[in-house]
């Protein structure tokens, strides 16, 4: 079922879907190889779904906004078990950014880290 309408590119890695609610879905869609498989725009962004993929939101706030030419491979992207749901992403030029309401505002967690190929959330406690 194609769930792409949308969104500013229908190639892209990595997905995460929310751990209670089986029609919410994060996702980062990247520029196609021949453009450089980076985020659109260079402006970085997840775009949240409500409905299973009918629509998508954009969400941008914390993360930057030019100049962002990173990917974020399949497996960089990953999602815990809290409520609010905490979303978090690691970048081809390694940054990990975390977001702790589900995907609304975005936070650096770390920078200078080699390329981020593999994110894992866990609850702790």
């Amino acid at each position: 079922e194609e769930i792409t309408a949308g969104l500013p590119s229908e190639f892209g890695f990595p997905m995460v879907a929310h751990p209670r609610d089986p029609l919410t879905v994060w996702t980062i869609p990247l520029t196609p190889r021949d453009k450089g498989r980076y985020m659109p725009d260079a402006s970085a962004a997840v775009w949240r779904t409500h409905d299973g993929g009918g629509s998508w939101t954009r969400s941008g706030e914390g993360l930057p906004e030019h100049d962002a030419y990173v990917g974020v491979l399949r497996e960089a992207m990953a999602g815990d078990a809290l409520d609010p749901a905490g979303v978090y992403f690691g970048t081809s030029t390694g940054q990990l950014y975390g977001s702790g309401d589900e995907g609304r505002t975005w936070k650096l967690i770390a920078d200078n880290l080699p390329p981020i190929w593999s994110v894992e959330a866990a609850v702790v406690g």
